[in-house]
């Protein structure tokens, strides 16, 4: 009976946890038996680990490559793989050797299933597998592929609540650049080391500072808009589980029935609008913390357009919000939808 790669890695953790508990100064896996273990694609599996955990400016980026490795795509990591021997890899090496001050990353180690996943893609070939679809290109044999998929999406759920929170004038955008910092998208949250710790949000400063018990360091500062509970557990969990820059966009629209202010149009404007517009920072003198003040913005027209409408559709003639970017097609009009159908407070 065949071993799938994801049964494979629950052993590996599974089996790894006396060493985790005494601590024994060993993290060499046994010779691995390939045979009936899926196909490891090298896109979706093996460099999101890489890019998350050694990717960052400062280490292995594109742009700085310390010592002269960097985890840009796949010709640049196979300059530390030796195909089909894991032992002889030093990528291998520096990802196992968690009792060696050369272990990367530093005072950080993968987890088992992490290191299991990397090894077994080097003992199969290391082969620039790229799937979509779960279905690996140019592979043999059974393919299908486990997949490590966030549950959170970073475009949908953790960037539009930083940029709406963090990324204000004055605060981490890209002009005023508070302390070094700018929040303005994927590459500025995680260009600084420290910031996201991949799998490591207790060690993480993007998620100390929106928890921190000290007034001086909790951020958004006070008498700012302060993120919610479940915003924060979101950023939680999103670093937790690797911390990707993922896209999810709805696969299908639904927008049959009557829309809710509460599940569907609120939590729009929570994620996206709230940090700048609220009572304690009304930028532009708007506020949209309230279903009242929502409302009252989607019964007055400019040019027979309720001004909701017009700013987040970017019309001409509005200030486009949210100014980072523009919703996806769907939420609009979801949104116009329950003007439409008598902003009701549901």
């Amino acid at each position: 009976m065949k071993h799938k790669l994801q049964q494979y890695l629950i052993s590996a953790i599974v089996f790894s946890l006396p060493f985790l508990i005494f601590s024994i100064p060993s993290c060499v896996h046994e010779p691995l038996t390939l045979e009936g273990i899926d196909t490891v694609c090298f896109n979706t599996q093996v460099l999101p680990v890489l890019q998350t955990s050694c990717g960052m400016v400062d280490c292995h980026g594109s742009g700085s490559s310390r010592g002269e490795f960097s985890v840009a795509d796949y010709a640049s990591v196979m300059s530390a793989v030796d195909a089909g021997n894991p032992q002889r890899s030093k990528l291998y090496k520096v990802i196992t050797d968690i009792n060696s001050d050369n272990m990367m990353p530093p005072n950080q180690p993968l987890n088992k299933a992490q290191r299991t996943l990397i090894e077994v893609w080097i003992a199969q070939g290391a082969k620039n597998i790229v799937c979509s679809n779960n279905t690996p290109t140019g592979s043999t044999g059974d393919t299908t592929v486990t997949t490590f998929k966030d549950s959170l999406c970073f475009a949908q759920n953790i960037l539009p609540v930083i940029q709406s929170s963090c990324a204000t004038t004055g605060c981490h955008d890209q002009v005023t650049r508070r302390e070094g910092y700018v929040f303005t998208d994927y590459a500025s949250i995680t260009s600084r080391s420290g910031t996201v710790v991949p799998y490591y949000p207790n060690q993480s400063r993007l998620y100390r500072v929106l928890t921190s018990g000290e007034s001086e360091e909790r951020m958004p500062p006070a008498g700012s808009q302060q993120l919610t509970s479940q915003q924060i557990d979101n950023i939680k969990k999103w670093i937790a589980e690797g911390a990707l820059n993922s896209d999810c966009p709805q696969a299908s629209c639904d927008t049959t029935g009557t829309i809710s202010f509460t599940s569907q149009v609120w939590p729009v404007f929570q994620n996206n609008c709230t940090g700048c517009h609220n009572s304690s920072l009304s930028s532009g003198n708007v506020s949209l913390d309230s279903y009242q003040n929502i409302k009252k913005y989607a019964e007055t027209l400019r040019n027979g357009i309720p001004l909701i409408v017009g700013a987040i559709r970017h019309t001409s003639g509005f200030i486009a919000m949210p100014p980072s970017g523009t919703l996806d097609e769907c939420t609009i009009r979801k949104i116009e939808l329950w003007i439409a159908q008598g902003k009701l407070n549901n």
